[in-house]
């Protein structure tokens, strides 16, 4: 449905005003001054000291890389923007300039050192061989995008500390409170639909190892979560990995057929239209025999920050209410 992202022109507005409505959780564990100070920045290492707020900030996971966008930061630089340019399609562009410092797994030092970055924010995940050198180069964020907090309250926290850290305190509480307010007009939306307390099943596919791949996802999840947020329910309670994900075949399925399934494939690779399309067994499940199988927006990215979120949550209520 790709609703204008209120957001977005909140960023532009707050340079002339602003009030503080984020969530006390939002805002919980930073502390910086008005005026440009000193900054102390908690994160998974504990809590880090920054003489000012970063101007300069390289990010190694996109997820991080759109927080900064979504401050009205432009990053400089990232790691992996092509593959952020095919599968993050919510919120503005990457500006010209912004120089590409290799893989999110395997970033270029030498890159990231020749920028000379005032701040480096990286993941927990990805950041255990080369943290030390990264460190080196300039102070170094880092974060747990799968804390066990759940990965839509991690996401928020995390994106207030950023903002902090770049001096965007205002515009982040502002991103945060917009979002909230579309969250809550599109659970109205629902609710009038008649859709309100719907059992929705979250999941992507793929191919791996020349194999369907089914991932659901669990109510830990950005997805899951805003399942709740919209007045809708996770019909998937299995257990999960460390990523919130359940791994399942076809036959997997079943439990829960009788709510609506909402699934993200690339385009060149939609196992549920492509794999799936003469098993029987996918055939026979209630939600594909009555027509409650929803395919969402190839470039939605369920692990990113608030445009994603928003996608998301969008990309859901339209399902729903078409």
């Amino acid at each position: 449905m790709n609703r204008p992202l209120t957001a977005s022109a909140a960023v532009l507005s707050l340079a002339l005003a602003a009030t503080g409505c984020g969530a006390a959780g939002d805002r919980a564990g930073t502390s910086g001054s008005a005026g440009g100070g000193a900054i102390t920045l908690e994160h998974t290492l504990g809590e880090l000291e920054l003489d000012a707020p970063a101007e300069k900030v390289v990010a190694l996971e996109w997820t991080y890389a759109e927080d900064l966008l979504a401050l009205g930061v432009s990053p400089a630089g990232v790691a992996d923007t092509e593959g952020y340019g095919a599968w993050v399609t919510a919120g503005p562009r990457f500006e010209e300039g912004v120089r590409d410092v290799g893989l999110r797994d395997a970033p270029s030092l030498e890159s990231i050192r020749a920028l000379d970055p005032d701040l480096i924010i990286t993941s927990e995940l990805r950041s255990g061989e080369n943290l030390e050198q990264l460190q080196e180069i300039a102070p170094t964020l880092v974060f747990d995008p799968y804390a066990e907090e759940g990965e839509y309250a991690e996401m928020r926290t995390t994106f207030s500390t950023i903002a902090t850290a770049v001096g965007e305190e205002e515009t982040g509480e502002q991103v945060l409170a917009d979002l909230d307010a579309e969250l809550a007009g599109m659970k109205e939306e629902l609710a009038e639909a008649g859709a309100d307390g719907t059992e929705v099943t979250v999941a992507r596919g793929y191919t791996g190892d020349g194999a369907a791949v089914v991932e659901v996802l669990t109510g830990s999840t950005i997805p899951g979560a805003l399942l709740g947020e919209l007045g809708l329910a996770n019909a998937w309670e299995a257990e999960a990995d460390a990523y919130g994900m359940s791994k399942v075949d076809v036959e997997g399925l079943e439990p829960v057929q009788d709510s609506h399934l909402v699934y993200v494939a690339a385009e060149d690779d939609d196992v549920f239209t492509g794999d799936f399309a003469d098993n029987a067994l996918w055939k026979g499940l209630e939600f594909v025999e009555e027509d409650r199988v929803h395919a969402l927006d190839p470039g939605t990215w369920y692990f990113g920050g608030p445009y994603s979120a928003r996608q998301v949550a969008d990309e859901i209520t339209g399902a729903l209410t078409a």
